[in-house]
C-alpha cells in the first residue's frame, strides 16, 4: 500500500513534467498543423520521455528495454483515442485545443493503469 501511494505520487510528478512538455508540443502544433500530425508529434515526444522515466523512475522496472513494444502499442492506442476524441469534438464545433485539454484526465488514467498492470510487469 505504501509503495502504491509513493508510486502514484511519482507517476503524477513525472506525468506532470511529461504533460507540460508533450502538451506544449501538441497545443503549439495544433495552431499550425493538422490534428493527426499534431497528435502524432506529441505522442512521439511522450514516447521518448515517458518510456524511460515511467519505466525507470516510477515503476522501477529493471528490464526497461524489453517492454518497448508494449509501451509503443499503448502509445499508439492513446494516440488513436486522443486523435479520435479531438477530431470528433472538433467536428461538433468544439475548439480543438479545448478538446485536447478535456481528454487529458481520461488518457492519464488509461496510461497509468496499462503501464502498471501490463507494460511494466
Amino acid at each position: 500500500e505504501v509503495k502504491s501511494k509513493k508510486e502514484k505520487k511519482l507517476f503524477i510528478v513525472v506525468g506532470t513534467l511529461n504533460f507540460l512538455i508533450t502538451n506544449s508540443v501538441l497545443h503549439l502544433s495544433l495552431f499550425f498543423m493538422p490534428i493527426y500530425f499534431s497528435t502524432i508529434l506529441s505522442q512521439i515526444v511522450n514516447l521518448i520521455i515517458g518510456y524511460y522515466f515511467y519505466g525507470k523512475m516510477v515503476f522501477k522496472f529493471k528490464k526497461v528495454k524489453n517492454n518497448f513494444r508494449k509501451y509503443f502499442l499503448l502509445s499508439l492506442i492513446i494516440w488513436l483515442i486522443n486523435y479520435g476524441f479531438i477530431r470528433t469534438m472538433f467536428s461538433f464545433g468544439l475548439n480543438k485545443n479545448l478538446a485536447a485539454f478535456l481528454i487529458i484526465p481520461f488518457l492519464a488514467l488509461i496510461s497509468y493503469t496499462c503501464q502498471k498492470k501490463w507494460v511494466f510487469t
